[in-house]
């Protein structure tokens, strides 16, 4: 309580309150109304993203930060907040997220209550969390998709709780690997249900922006992969931004479908996680903020009878995270990395998942 109360109120509260549109949220909106006004095949022009951006924050900076470089949809997404002004949208995003937090919280965290409440307070004082929602990002509405997937999968739905996994395309980097995983464990009914949403958003996008604003969004990604922050918190960090840095992803993504496989008769729940945790470790664009989807990781992970120091190495992955900015990505990529071969490993114990309040 005390972290959430004052990291909540300095990390959020405080920069909000300074400049309401300093945050992420900002660029989308830009991207939406560009959309509008002008067409959805220019919402990847820099001369137009730069102008409405004067427009909404005349006094700051706009570089590579300030890029809208997210896939059409979540611009759609965010287009019927346009009714609010740009302000307004920045707090009904900021509602949104919370509600998916607490839809994700519902559906996922094990246990029962009280116990369950505390789940929900500690991802509420974890720092990524907070950052996210001071950037106003949708890592908790992917949050809250992947959630329901795994609960529809869970039971028996593999079909539609893929083409809800299919939503979390609006940030794909979130969750790049958890198709893969599924696949590899003989979950080949909801992976062909994400990859039907899925193709059917890239369609649509493709079609409505043309080929000029096709042009223009790969022109963008590849500029933002020379980034340095897009690749801080990924094995870029360690091993750099080239060639063997692209090697060790590929081998993370290698061990993750064996992993899959090796755990196909596992639950749910443990593949689930696995993409997850994959994803985290194996991106090629990560930021601080995208740890957040490890906290729905965590909630699926301990439903698995599991021997008590992996419970506790949870711990490890936390606090690396929390205080990741003046430790270096180094900790948090390791703590990650022994997770993640946690997961790998098949469960000498019986894997039965507790049921879901």
């Amino acid at each position: 309580m005390i972290a959430l109360a004052l990291t909540g109120w300095f990390v959020v509260v405080v920069p909000l309150r300074a400049d309401i549109l300093d945050n992420d949220l900002t660029i989308v909106y830009v991207g939406a109304r560009i959309g509008l006004e002008h067409g959805w095949s220019h919402i990847y022009s820099l001369s137009l993203q730069h102008q409405l951006f004067a427009q909404l924050r005349p006094h700051a900076v706009f570089n590579d930060d300030e890029w809208f470089v997210s896939p059409p949809p979540f611009a759609w997404l965010v287009l019927p907040l346009g009714v609010f002004g740009a302000a307004g949208a920045v707090f009904a995003w900021l509602a949104i997220s919370l509600s998916g937090l607490g839809a994700g919280w519902s559906i996922a965290s094990p246990g029962r209550w009280p116990w369950r409440g505390l789940w929900l307070l500690g991802a509420l004082a974890w720092y990524p969390v907070l950052y996210g929602l001071r950037l106003a990002q949708p890592d908790l509405l992917i949050l809250a998709l992947v959630a329901v997937a795994w609960r529809l999968a869970h039971d028996e739905r593999p079909y539609l709780a893929g083409a809800v996994l299919g939503l979390s395309v609006i940030k794909p980097q979130l969750t790049l690997f958890l198709p893969l995983v599924l696949l590899a464990s003989g979950r080949w009914k909801i992976a062909l249900g994400w990859a039907v949403t899925a193709g059917l958003l890239a369609a649509a996008s493709a079609a409505v922006i043309g080929v000029q604003g096709m042009t223009d969004y790969l022109s963008l990604l590849n500029d933002a992969r020379h980034v340095a922050n897009n690749r801080y918190f990924t094995l870029a960090f360690v091993l750099g931004p080239d060639t063997l840095g692209y090697v060790a992803q590929a081998a993370v993504a290698a061990a993750a479908v064996v992993g899959a496989y090796l755990n196909r008769g596992s639950s749910d729940a443990r593949v689930f996680a696995l993409g997850i945790v994959a994803t985290s470790i194996g991106a090629t664009y990560w930021h601080l903020q995208d740890f957040t989807i490890l906290v729905l990781a965590a909630w699926l992970f301990w439903r698995e009878e599991l021997p008590a120091w992996q419970r506790w190495w949870l711990l490890a992955v936390a606090l690396t995270a929390e205080f990741a900015w003046p430790l270096s990505p180094l900790p948090v990529l390791l703590a990650v990395g022994v997770w993640f071969v946690c997961l790998i490993a098949r469960p000498k114990v019986s894997a039965v998942a507790a049921s879901a309040a």
